[in-house]
């Protein structure tokens, strides 16, 4: 039952997801439960990788894939290699990530399980994208959007569009990209889901920069901002700053752009993210020597 629980509150609670998963965890080793504490380490898995307590999640994923493969369990291992690709993934580990989700879709292709593969698909693309694959890419996404909306799965098929906006992004096709996300934000919008509503925004909100409608683009990273703020998300908050600052440098508002990216970089080095740190460095130092040359 805590397990069930635990897995429905993922999305929407993730803290008393986590809450839930531990208590679990504690039971099942308690009572030798071994398929009750595989469960549970994938539910901690899952609400870390939320919480972006990403190096305790990855434990937890690993610990319970092994559990799965002692017990021979083909969904458990295809669930576990998922929760781990997206950790890893968050982690800045795309090759580990790629290969868990690999494994991921093999398992899920053994169980027939139509989500899981769409699941899989759509995570083996994010990081065909991510190498710059993109006929690999938005060839998988639109297989994994198919069978989502074969399913009905619309918290699916919105992660999904959003990644194939992401790669109509990368390979400089604006207008589809802005149709994909516009129809992901929908969604996320019409399932009160904060944090993926908030990213969405703030890849329109980078669209519409490179389409140099700048008033748009403030309005979708000041909206992703609110958002973060509201639930808190220190990384998210870190994004939408730098990249809010960024629209500021674009219309000659440098003072303001130059506040807003040290806010930035205040929270990306709380955070110890090396890689927004060094893009709010990289553009501070910018406007740093533009100053000077005025």
């Amino acid at each position: 039952m805590l397990n069930k629980e635990a897995e429905s509150l993922r999305l929407q609670e993730p803290k008393r997801a986590l809450e839930l998963a531990k208590e679990a965890e504690r039971l099942a080793r308690e009572q030798g439960d071994t398929l009750g504490l595989a469960e549970s380490l994938l539910n901690i898995g899952a609400a870390c990788w939320r919480l972006e307590h990403c190096e305790i999640g990855k434990e937890k994923a690993i610990e319970a894939l092994a559990l799965f493969e002692s017990m021979d369990d083909a969904r458990g291992k295809a669930t576990a290699f998922q929760i781990l690709g997206l950790l890893c993934e968050a982690m800045n580990e795309p090759n580990k990530a790629l290969t868990a989700h690999q494994e991921s879709l093999r398992w899920a292709e053994r169980t027939g399980d139509k989500k899981f593969i769409a699941n899989s698909l759509n995570n083996i693309a994010v990081l065909y994208g991510m190498f710059a694959d993109y006929t690999a890419a938005l060839d998988a996404l639109l297989k994994s959007l198919a069978l989502r909306q074969e399913l009905g799965d619309q918290y699916g098929e919105a992660s999904t569009r959003n990644n194939i906006g992401l790669v109509y992004k990368l390979n400089q096709d604006c207008q589809n990209a802005l149709k994909e996300y516009q129809a992901a934000l929908a969604i996320f919008e019409s399932l009160n889901l904060k944090k993926e509503t908030a990213m969405v925004l703030g890849n329109l909100g980078s669209v519409c920069e490179r389409l140099k409608n700048y008033d748009q683009a403030i309005y979708y990273h000041q909206q992703a901002l609110t958002l973060y703020e509201e639930i808190k998300l220190s990384s998210g908050l870190a994004t939408a700053k730098h990249n809010l600052a960024v629209v500021y440098a674009r219309i000659g508002n440098r003072e303001t752009a130059m506040a807003v990216l040290q806010e930035s970089l205040s929270l990306a080095e709380r955070l110890s993210d090396k890689i927004i740190s060094a893009n709010a460095c990289l553009n501070l130092g910018r406007l740093y020597a533009e100053q000077r040359l005025d």
